[in-house]
């Protein structure tokens, strides 16, 4: 009886592991569109809009388009802003060039601003 009964077992395991693997594998595919790649990176540029300003949290709320070299689709999404940035002078509503770059944290931020 005992035979009979791990056979299946067996079996039963060995499906829920491979299908643990495979959706762990397709999630990873899903959100590898909006992860930069690894490593070094310098700034990346891209045009935004504005669309809200939190000077307390120092964070931009921006729309922009896709960003080839980060492998992220045309979105919109709170940034956090360098240190160095005059948040104050941006308004929502505007368009702006940004410069993108990963801090030693792992978060992009925005770097650098000028006025599109």
């Amino acid at each position: 009886m005992r035979k009979i009964l791990k056979a299946p077992l067996m079996a039963l395991t060995i499906i829920g592991l491979s299908s643990l693997v495979a959706h762990a594998s397709e999630d990873d595919h899903k959100h590898k569109s909006h992860q930069a790649p690894h490593g070094d990176m310098e700034e990346v540029m891209v045009h935004a809009k504005v669309n809200s300003v939190n000077i307390a949290e120092r964070t931009l709320n921006v729309s922009h388009g896709p960003i080839k070299k980060l492998h992220w689709p045309a979105m919109t999404m709170d940034m956090k802003v360098a240190d160095d940035i005059d948040i104050a002078s941006l308004d929502p509503g505007q368009e702006v060039m940004m410069a993108l770059a990963r801090g030693e944290d792992g978060i992009f931020r925005v770097t650098k601003t000028m006025m599109h």
